[in-house]
């Protein structure tokens, strides 16, 4: 089955949507029962709870089928469940929307029992200004263009990313995946603007886009109205996995017996001289003859160590959270066994086959383990 195939199941509903909903039809009754009031006299205010009930009913049914209808992201990189909101949107709107439906009743009460026409004349300018900050910001919102200019080829997870972004208008972006903090990009109306985005990747892989909201309240900051956008990267983005706090170790194999024996390091090689000795080196190492001359312990001083080569096979499981703990481990073993300036040769799974290869550096390694898949 593809990777998109396996995501077709719809994703269960949220259960804060249900109560947004029930929200939306209380705050719709009651400005039922006082419009239907207003109108129509005391004794047409019961329309007004029918109207709130339509509006609760409407607004969940159309909730939630919004919600099953989300596309999916385009990359195959990136999570096959995550879903975006290209539609622009309000963000956490119940507050704004309630407090200016509460501001404009008690100013009606106000303006109706006054009688005042400058009174009547205030209420009228104040509505149209919560209508307009209110609804303004659809259009910044859905006409910002925002892309991404400059990323690194290589990071970590768990640990910090930075990202420049390039955006034609004053906009928040909130990182979704990977996700991080929010930045603003101020200044002018018009014109480009550079937006510092860090990120923070939570496991390893390869990423060659990401996902953020962008947002804007102009022209009054009453309310955010965003929609959800996939930026692909200017480069390929490797994410390598944590390093273990665990020491691993990693078992060495005889293949001639079949049995486990502890590799022994030679500390021969090609000699190139003595060197005064420095904690860690052999006893056998040790050169007599010019230690008696010095005065000081000196060691015999070597080429490249004749040990034999470490040979690490990465066998990752189905299981995201035990495939991800296995290459912490590999990334901190074969970090160690690099540090002892030992030879890895590390076989890994990828997308594209079998790999079979010496490990170079840390940064190879990462990378490795970064396009490391299940087998």
């Amino acid at each position: 089955m593809s990777r998109r195939g396996s995501s077709s199941t719809p994703k269960p509903v949220p259960t804060w949507r249900a109560a947004q909903a029930a929200l939306v039809g209380v705050a719709t009754g009651l400005v039922g029962v006082f419009v239907c009031r207003l109108l129509f006299g005391p004794a047409a205010a019961p329309f007004g709870i029918v109207i709130g009930g339509i509006a609760l009913a409407g607004g969940t049914l159309l909730s939630w089928s919004a919600h099953r209808r989300l596309p999916l992201v385009a990359s195959p990189l990136l999570p096959p469940t995550l879903r975006l909101r290209h539609r622009v949107h309000p963000v956490a709107w119940i507050g704004p929307v309630a407090a200016s439906i509460i501001t404009l009743i008690a100013w009606a009460g106000v303006a109706h029992s006054s009688g005042s026409g400058w009174v009547q004349a205030i209420g009228a300018l104040l509505g149209a200004f919560l209508f307009v900050g209110l609804v303004a910001p659809v259009w910044p919102a859905r006409r910002a263009h925002v892309t991404c200019t400059t990323c690194p080829s290589d990071g970590r997870a768990g640990q910090p990313m930075e990202l420049l972004l390039q955006a034609d208008r004053p906009v928040r972006v909130r990182p979704i995946h990977p996700g991080g903090a929010d930045h603003q990009a101020g200044g002018a109306q018009r014109g480009s603007r550079t937006v510092t985005l860090i990120v923070t990747p939570a496991r390893r892989g390869l990423l060659d886009a990401v996902v953020v909201e962008v947002g804007s309240s102009a022209p009054f900051g009453l309310l955010w109205w965003a929609r959800d956008v996939e930026l692909p990267l200017p480069r390929l983005l490797h994410v390598a996995p944590r390093t273990s706090p665990s020491d691993a170790r990693f078992e060495q194999i005889d293949h001639s017996t079949g049995d486990a024996a502890p590799r022994v390091p030679s500390g021969l090689g090609e000699p190139r001289g003595v060197r005064p000795y420095a904690p860690g080196d052999p006893r056998r190492a040790v050169h007599w003859p010019a230690t008696s001359h010095a005065g000081k312990l000196m060691v015999r001083e070597a080429e490249r160590p004749t040990d034999d080569p470490v040979y690490v096979e990465v066998d990752l499981p189905r299981d995201r959270d035990a495939a991800e703990a296995e290459a912490e481990r590999v990334m901190a073993g074969v970090t160690a066994c690099l540090a002892r300036r030992q030879l890895v040769v590390m076989t890994t799974h990828e997308a594209t086959g079998r790999v079979v290869r010496p490990v170079a550096d840390q940064i190879e390694l990462g990378r490795r383990l970064a396009r490391a898949v299940p087998t």
